[in-house]
């Protein structure tokens, strides 16, 4: 049966969501031996690694299928792969605590975020930016440990560490409050389009051995994705961000209207590079059901 965006994650999204458990719960254990004091932090952690989309595992995972053209067939790596997915959903994690620092957001998911949790202003900003850090170094260590070709690892690693530069130059441009028409682009295309897709696509597909024509495809796709991505958040947002004094994204500077118009321009660019990737029927379906929903979608 030909595989679509809902069977791809009923097959996938348990799968990830029981390795963060397991990976929260390993890091849980290991701050419990060095001191009570960290214990707090990382239930809070663990507390905020609860639901999501799940989307950048996803695009893992579809970027290592594409590449292998091989997900009909049973894949002694995929455990590694799901792995991989796991790093950037823990990746996404730390930014989103950092996030939640920077913007001075007191909830997330419906728990209150780490700033939240401190009366003390000044160790509620401290401990939100390491907590972030631990991040990076969990999945440093995690990926240097899968179990793929040593070679892949490598250049899957440079790939990561490629793009965690640039979300952090995103991040820099976001907090420096200088967003005007080119800026809030280049804020939008290091912190979103490229972390949430080009990132995870790229490292699921660099895994799976991919040819340099291939990655360049699905970069070319997975920025128009995060394009569409991006603006629909900011759509959704908009009445949330006008009530927040100086708050800029795309929407609060250019209106709902001509966000709506961007958000179909790109997702036509999203599916007209997804057709030229050329993979199997069941991934050019997920492809296109792929900007569609990050399109249309109301949360």
């Amino acid at each position: 049966m030909m595989m679509n965006i809902q069977s791809f994650l009923k097959k996938y999204k348990g799968l990830v969501d029981v390795e963060i458990a397991k990976e929260m719960e390993k890091r849980g254990q290991e701050v419990k031996e060095l001191s009570p004091h960290l214990v707090p932090i990382l239930q809070a952690m663990n507390e905020l690694s609860v639901g999501g989309k799940r989307l950048r595992a996803m695009l893992t995972i579809l970027g290592y299928e594409i590449a292998r053209n091989n997900s009909a067939k049973p894949d002694p790596e995929m455990t590694s792969i799901i792995k991989a997915g796991v790093v950037m959903e823990i990746f996404h994690l730390g930014l989103l605590i950092q996030d939640d620092f920077m913007d001075r957001d007191m909830e997330r998911r419906g728990v209150p975020t780490l700033i939240a949790r401190y009366k003390n202003e000044h160790q509620g900003n401290f401990i939100s930016m390491l907590a972030g850090d631990y991040t990076f170094g969990w999945g440093i260590e995690i990926m240097s440990g899968l179990e793929i070709s040593p070679e892949r690892v490598k250049q899957a690693m440079a790939v990561w560490g490629r793009y965690f530069s640039r979300v952090g130059y995103g991040q820099t441009l976001d907090g420096l409050d200088i967003a005007d028409d080119s800026t809030i682009m280049q804020i939008l295309e290091l912190k979103s389009g490229e972390y949430s897709c080009v990132l995870p696509l790229l490292l699921g597909a660099t895994l799976g051995g991919a040819s340099e024509e291939l990655k360049e495809k699905l970069r070319l796709y997975g920025m128009e994705l995060g394009w569409v991505f991006q603006l629909r958040d900011d759509y959704l947002g908009y009445e949330k961000d006008m009530t927040k004094k100086g708050k800029r994204t795309y929407a609060t500077m250019n209106g709902k209207a001509k966000t709506l118009n961007a958000i179909a321009q790109h997702t036509e660019l999203a599916k007209k590079w997804g057709l030229s990737l050329r993979g199997s029927s069941s991934q050019d379906r997920i492809l296109l059901e792929l900007v569609e929903w990050l399109g249309t979608r109301e949360n």
